[in-house]
């Protein structure tokens, strides 16, 4: 079909830029940081000697970001998102390459059996679009594609996917250029990922599933010894990775490569498998709700998965085809990670997904050989990936927007910490993580995590600014919201009411995450500073507010009030909105500066300038309004009584900003 091709070089961009363009907003977050850490000032030839203060020695992802910095600089995230989106379509087009390059073209024989019903279906070139759109939408490659760090997965799954296409268009060509092609990447591939210690083997298992569909196996077949001899030479070289990587200093503790156990290699194998078989296992979620363990219901789905798979391939070696490649791929984190560290790592199957991509586009092919014209048989494939992507990529579409939830935020902060540089920052409530509380599928991290505890958001500010501001974070809970679709975590020690009264006195600027199910605010809350202002309006004298400005802002009316601190208060402060035909618009009530530092806590001598934010539930439909701020005590109700600047006592002991449109 002459559409087919086109379809096969677009599709794959036009699916990866629709799920994940937006992440080329995000900022740096997690392993960005000490990544970027390691790569401060460095030189490209010293990243291939030494990784001494990274766990990881992947010099050729490191160099890639070096080369980036030093052309397009350290501090714009966008260009380093989209190269981890430019290698998740550069996959997609080298999966639907071997699929079209494993997939012979049909004889004439085979062509009349095909226009019988008879045949395998879709040919090479819609088998090979098919397994391109299905490697985009994988749904366990949103840990990384919208992650820097996890660049080093998807250019691992490039190289090694590469060098498969490579030794194929050899065998099929005989021209040199491809079996050095196929060599060099194959060497390459370790220096992206560990993980790429398996090319050779991927590159075998290509090559005897050719050999297998084509003609009778043996080790006589003409062409086969020069295969073979690239295969073996990049099995050597791979090997030759392994002395050099014991040898270049990491910081990498002792016995970190103890044997993991059976149980835990288990487990592991069903991890593999969950992405193997991926197009069903969005019901295991469902089962587990009705007392199914994770691990068996996966386990029991993937086998219903293949033995469809089984009922609908043409050929069923095909199936062997991917259980081979799949726990190929997989070997290196097998045998070397411990289950614990795998559970939460989805991003280590990024190497696996050509095999589910192959397998399910191949199956679906066999599923339409009884069609007996072409462009039905495509169009029949192309609604059945459709269908299987249904689930990916909702899935894919809630973890891009639970990134933007959890990480907008960072660049209000970049722009704070900037905005005051030599003021000292405390940050309260800082995100650790986010997670939803209904996980989707049963195996495997959702969710972002954006600052754990080995980094602080001093590193956080300086890995988008490359300068280090004064910042410290703590963690506030007593003002943590009840949320009903996300569990969030917080960075830092977590204090009670006195200490965190301790840290706000210190600090010069004060910011609070406020958590909703739809985001994650970073709001500047305001600074204690040394008794200064006059009275606009007293209360009781033991308090005066001293100065007070209203903002709207969107849906929310933004004050700036300054308190000066006479004597000690048991009140709380109020401040509503209403609109000017005086209906209540929003109301704000509470501790001030975003509830963390009570009046009782305030101390003689102290102005408190804080920025107390209203949220309008009913915003008046003129953009008139009415803001009303007083205190009262929280045991009786009772208002402290207020007065003007000239003693004069104000209506209902209310101080009033009119904020007209």
């Amino acid at each position: 079909m002459r559409f087919t091709k086109p379809l096969f070089w677009l599709t794959p961009p036009f699916l990866a830029l629709a799920l994940y363009g937006s992440t080329f907003t995000l900022p740096f977050f997690w392993d960005d940081v000490p990544h970027f850490q390691y790569l401060h000032d460095r030189s490209v030839p010293s990243i291939w000697s030494d990784a001494s203060i990274t766990p990881y020695y992947r010099p050729l992802t490191f160099t890639i970001w070096r080369v980036m910095q030093l052309v397009v600089g350290s501090t714009n995230p966008a260009p380093y998102h989209f190269v981890n989106v430019l290698a998740l379509i550069v996959n997609g087009w080298l999966v639907g390459l071997l699929a079209k390059v494993l997939t012979p073209p049909p004889s004439p024989v085979g062509v009349a059996r095909q226009e019988r019903g008879e045949g395998p279906g879709v040919g090479g070139e819609a088998v090979g679009w098919l397994a391109g759109v299905l490697l985009v939408i994988f749904p366990f490659a949103t840990q990384l594609v919208p992650w820097v760090a996890a660049l080093s997965h998807l250019l691992v799954t490039l190289l090694a996917v590469g060098a498969c296409v490579c030794i194929l268009e050899y065998e099929k060509s005989a021209r040199p250029g491809w079996a050095i092609a196929a060599v060099a990447l194959a060497a390459l591939a370790p220096f992206a990922s560990e993980a790429g210690l398996i090319t050779s083997g991927l590159m075998a298992a290509c090559i005897a599933i050719r050999r297998l569909r084509t003609k009778p196996f043996s080790f006589e077949q003409t062409g086969l010894r020069p295969l073979l001899l690239v295969i073996t030479l990049s099995f050597v070289l791979n090997l030759a990775y392994l002395p050099l990587w014991a040898q270049v200093p990491k910081d990498r503790p002792e016995g970190a490569l103890a044997w993991v156990g059976w149980e835990s290699v288990w487990q592991t194998i069903i991890f593999f498998f969950e992405g193997l078989t991926f197009p069903i296992q969005f019901l295991a979620r469902p089962l587990m709700a009705l007392g199914l363990a994770d691990l068996w219901t996966v386990a029991g789905l993937g086998l219903i998965a293949l033995a469809l798979a089984w009922f609908v391939l043409h050929d069923r070696r095909w199936l062997f085809f991917s259980l081979v490649y799949c726990f190929i791929a997989a070997l290196p984190a097998t045998i070397s990670l411990p289950f614990s560290y795998v559970i939460v790592s989805p991003r280590l199957m990024m190497i696996t997904a050509p095999a589910a991509a192959i397998l399910w586009a191949m199956g679906i092919a066999g599923g339409t050989r009884r069609l007996t014209r072409p462009g039905i048989r495509v169009g029949v494939a192309a609604i059945a990936v459709a269908a299987v992507s249904f689930a990916p990529a909702r899935h894919i579409n809630r973890e891009v927007r639970l990134h933007h939830l959890a990480l907008d935020h960072l660049r209000t902060f970049v722009a704070d910490v900037q905005a005051h540089p030599n003021d000292k920052h405390l940050i309260v409530n800082a995100v650790n993580w986010v997670a939803p509380v209904n996980a989707d599928y049963a195996l495997g991290h959702e969710g972002v995590e954006v600052m754990p505890g080995y980094l602080t958001p001093q590193l956080m500010a300086w890995v988008h600014t490359q300068t280090l501001y004064n910042v410290d974070g703590v963690t506030f809970p007593l003002i943590f919201p009840e949320l009903k679709t996300i569990y969030f975590s917080t960075w830092g020690e977590a204090l009670d009411w006195n200490v965190m009264a301790e840290r706000v006195r210190a600090a010069d600027h004060v910011a609070v995450l406020r958590y909703t199910d739809d985001g994650v605010e970073y709001n500047d809350v305001g600074n204690v500073a040394p008794a200064s202002g006059e009275a606009l309006v007293s209360f009781e004298d033991r308090l005066w507010l001293t100065a007070a400005e209203a903002k709207l802002t969107g849906q929310t009316i933004e004050l700036r009030l300054s308190w000066r601190v006479n004597a000690a208060s048991g009140e709380d402060i109020f401040a509503n909105a209403l609109d000017c035909a005086g209906d209540v618009a929003g109301l704000s009530g509470g501790a001030g500066m975003g509830g963390i530092y009570p009046v009782w806590l305030w101390q003689p001598g102290e102005s408190i300038h804080e920025v107390r934010r209203i949220l309008l539930t009913a915003p008046s439909p003129d953009g008139c309004y009415r803001i009303e701020i007083g205190l009262f005590n929280p045991q009786t109700g009772a208002r402290a009584e207020a007065r003007d600047a000239n003693g004069g006592r104000l209506a209902n002991d209310l101080a009033v900003i009119e904020l007209t449109p």
